[in-house]
């Protein structure tokens, strides 16, 4: 008998809560199932799960982790499209997160991996930030940290990557020049330069030292920060400067510059 294929971002559990953004899918859930209910199966797309529960059982190993053993809250696993597994908790009711994509049809399969380094692990724990508060504007701030994660597992090759990235610098433009258009996500900037998402980020981060949806974010900022001085009202401001609304910007701009605008603006009075 075949076995079941779960469709883009579909897990055996109970979703919290499911996001969406520049083509990926995270998800907050909750094994409702009996582990002896779990089915081999594989997904259609490639997934990471973090756990949250201790007593995660999964095909993935690394050095550090016997095969067989079951992992601790927060482990952080890499299931490629396509790998037929049995994941599941030793219990019902272990929560994890979820995030789903379709990698670029030049990726290879692989094998289940548990991923360790600051960088992705870091990314995933504050998905969960995101998705559990997730509002208007934060697209570009969770699809920044699921591009970090799948830069983490995709190689070059994988990619289809030019070692001559003659693309990055019109990249760079293109982005500053966008970064006041409502939405503007990664995978926009990518689709106008010709590359995958992934590579983009990647290579981005290489050059510049920051992440493609920072540097979005970091634009905006300085943007907003120059029209404060002259004196833009908050709600035009947001408007101008591609926020979602007033909300948004005070968010943003929090995170980048440290205070609200309107202590900003107060400085220079």
């Amino acid at each position: 008998m075949a076995r079941p294929h779960l469709s883009s971002g579909d897990f055996f559990g109970a979703a919290s809560r499911t996001v969406e953004a520049g083509g990926f899918r995270v998800g907050l859930w909750i094994a409702d199932r009996p582990p002896e209910s779990v089915v081999f199966h594989a997904h259609d797309d490639a997934h990471f799960i973090l756990a949250l529960d201790d007593g995660y059982c999964s095909l993935a190993h690394d050095p550090l982790t016997p095969r067989g053993a079951a992992f601790g809250p927060g482990a952080l696993v890499w299931n490629p499209p396509g790998v037929e597994h049995r994941d599941c908790f030793t219990e019902a009711g272990g929560r994890f997160l979820s995030i789903s994509f379709d990698p670029p049809k030049s990726a290879g399969r692989g094998d289940p991996m548990r991923l360790r380094g600051a960088l992705a692990e870091g990314a995933a724990r504050r998905l969960i930030g995101v998705a559990g508060r997730f509002a208007a504007g934060d697209a570009v701030a969770m699809e920044g940290l699921t591009l970090d994660l799948a830069a983490a597992v995709l190689t070059p090759g994988d990619l289809n990557e030019d070692p001559a990235p003659e693309w990055l610098l019109r990249a760079h433009e293109v982005l500053h020049d966008l970064a006041d258009q409502p939405g503007l996500e990664v995978a926009t900037v990518a689709r106008i330069v010709g590359v995958h998402a992934v590579s983009l980020a990647r290579r981005y981060r290489r050059h510049f030292g920051r992440s493609p949806a920072a540097a979005i974010r970091q634009a905006r900022a300085d943007r907003a920060a120059g029209r404060l001085a002259r004196g833009v009202d908050l709600a035009e401001l947001a408007a101008l400067g591609g926020y979602a609304d007033q909300s948004h910007l005070t968010r943003e701009f929090g995170h980048i510059y440290g205070l609200t605008p309107g202590r900003y603006r107060a400085l220079f009075a």
